[in-house]
């Protein structure tokens, strides 16, 4: 039975390699483009016209481009906006800057003292600590106290 099958399938693979060996792959069962339709009129010519003999306009540096038909003056860069002189790193409030510096140094410190000396003087690790606790002190009474009602918080 299988056999049966399989010489139908190839007799109808032979007949499908035939059909399409004997078609022209040049010519179309339908009209041409450059051969109207029976039944089509001056329409269809007027619409061939228009999509295969143009040429696609292409404009002059001169003229705009799009849908306006004037020139937009460019802005002078005299007028721009100039941003404000950003302030210096070394402006910043003494005291503040070595409370931050004691409150993110410190627990680093601490950190590559229990990675490289593990033989560090305890007076060492304890100073440390304690001027993490005190910078982290002083940072947080330096916080406002007092919250504005109609304030969101975001800066421009």
């Amino acid at each position: 039975m299988p056999e049966r099958d399989q010489d139908r399938d190839d007799a109808v693979w032979k007949d499908l390699v035939a059909r399409l060996e004997e078609t022209d792959s040049g010519t179309a069962d339908r009209p041409l483009p450059d051969q109207p339709a029976a039944d089509s009129g001056t329409d269809a010519q007027r619409l061939r016209a228009i999509f295969e003999n143009r040429l696609p306009e292409v404009p002059s540096p001169g003229t705009p481009s799009g849908p306006r038909d004037y020139f937009v003056e460019e802005p002078d860069d005299d007028e721009g906006y100039v941003p404000p002189e950003p302030e210096p790193l070394g402006a910043g409030e003494p005291l503040l800057v070595l409370a931050w510096i004691g409150a993110v140094g410190s627990p680093l410190g601490l950190l590559l003292t229990a990675m490289l000396w593990r033989d560090a003087p305890f007076a060492a690790v304890l100073g440390m600590v304690v001027l993490f606790v005190a910078s982290a002190v002083y940072l947080l009474f330096r916080l406002p106290q007092e919250r504005d009602g109609y304030d969101d918080g975001a800066r421009v």
